[in-house]
């Protein structure tokens, strides 16, 4: 066994309350040196700081800091004192006990402290609102006054009034639902969800929390959405700047770094307007020797999606074959291998690169 695995064993050892006193006394040895900082420091980074619970504690850099002020005051301590164990170990036992005293102490300061200013959702939901919770497993809709329809997703929840007086139609959101919105545009519809304020005039699109993440999205259908921070839940009261999003394009709000970012949904659909009958669409995607240019102009039309290339060039390979079988990013995959070309998502942009054709 190496020095540095001796190390290592009696420190994990020591972390879970199971080493011996001769073992204590040859670990604090081996601490009262320069040659294991290293392996402390890391020892500290990965087990003694829990970043990840949703218990309350201490933010990660504080906890850290005073874990590590731990091994100082114990190196400092072996370096000071006689190595007697039954002095050592009544001093050591007792500095760890206060300092983690101080941590627990510290912990509930801080929990009560957060808990007691932190605004919390149903706070800006008004009294005199309905409250509607789908305790199904399926969707449940939900007719507003105004003709608008909420599909609710299971476990979710939706607060709105009976009628929608004054200048705004404002309904409060908690967990997952799709909007169709009816369209007034003297009265604009303002849906609030957590952090954010989605405000439309009439359109279609989607609210939710990315599970893995916990960042708010909201998808668009048809129409524009604008999506703003809350500032009621801002400290500062000063919002960042709102994001414009249209069909197949989603915002995404970082809760913690207070950010928006937009992008293309997973799966853009064709937008069938009035011009664009669904039908034209499968006969509009087959094509037979066409400009590059031509084709990406027909696929930007059905899914109201920009694509622009990285040279001109591209414009002047031609591509035959029919894509209107195909998902939007199945079809532009297939136009680039056909094409000696490839693509890459810039937002809610596509972009095509390539050589191009003479």
């Amino acid at each position: 066994m190496t020095r540095n695995d001796q190390f290592e064993q009696l420190l994990q050892k020591y972390k879970v309350g199971d080493i011996d006193i001769d073992e204590q006394d040859l670990l604090f040895q081996m601490i009262s040196g320069n040659d294991f900082d290293d392996l402390m420091e890391e020892s500290i980074n990965q087990s003694f700081v829990q970043k990840d619970t949703n218990e309350a504690t201490l933010p990660p850099h504080i906890a850290e800091e005073v874990v590590r002020n731990i091994f100082k005051s114990e190196k400092a301590t072996i370096q000071l004192l006689p190595t007697k164990r039954n002095i050592l170990l009544f001093i050591k036992r007792l500095a760890i006990a206060a300092v983690f005293l101080g941590i627990i102490s510290l912990s509930y300061l801080f929990f009560e402290f957060s808990t007691k200013n932190q605004p919390v959702f149903s706070q800006i939901i008004p009294v005199n609102t309905i409250l509607k919770t789908n305790h199904n497993s399926f969707q449940d809709l939900i007719v507003l006054s105004d003709g608008s329809k909420v599909f609710l997703e299971p476990g979710s929840s939706l607060h709105f009034t009976k009628e929608f007086n004054g200048d705004k139609r404002e309904v409060y959101l908690e967990g997952e639902a799709f909007f169709q919105v009816t369209k007034n545009t003297k009265k604009p519809f303002l849906v609030y969800y957590n952090n954010i304020v989605t405000k439309v005039l009439g359109t279609s699109f989607r609210i939710s929390t990315n599970k893995k993440n916990g960042h708010l999205e909201v998808e668009v259908k048809t129409g524009r959405v604008q999506v703003l921070e809350n500032s009621f839940f801002s400290k500062t009261k000063n919002t960042i700047t709102p994001v414009i999003i249209t069909p197949n394009q989603k915002a995404i709000y970082d809760i913690g770094n207070r950010l928006f970012e937009t992008s293309l949904i997973e799966k853009p659909l064709p937008i069938i307007t009035d011009k664009i009958k669904e039908m034209e669409v499968k006969q509009l995607l087959i094509f037979d020797r066409q400009s590059l240019k031509s084709v990406f102009e027909q696929i930007e039309k059905f899914y109201q999606i920009e694509i622009s290339v990285e040279n001109a060039t591209i414009y002047n390979c031609v591509f035959t074959g029919d894509i209107s079988s195909l998902d939007l990013f199945q079809a532009i995959k297939s136009v680039c291998l056909a094409t000696n070309a490839s693509y890459e998502l810039n937002g809610t942009k596509i972009l095509i690169k390539g050589n191009g054709c003479n």
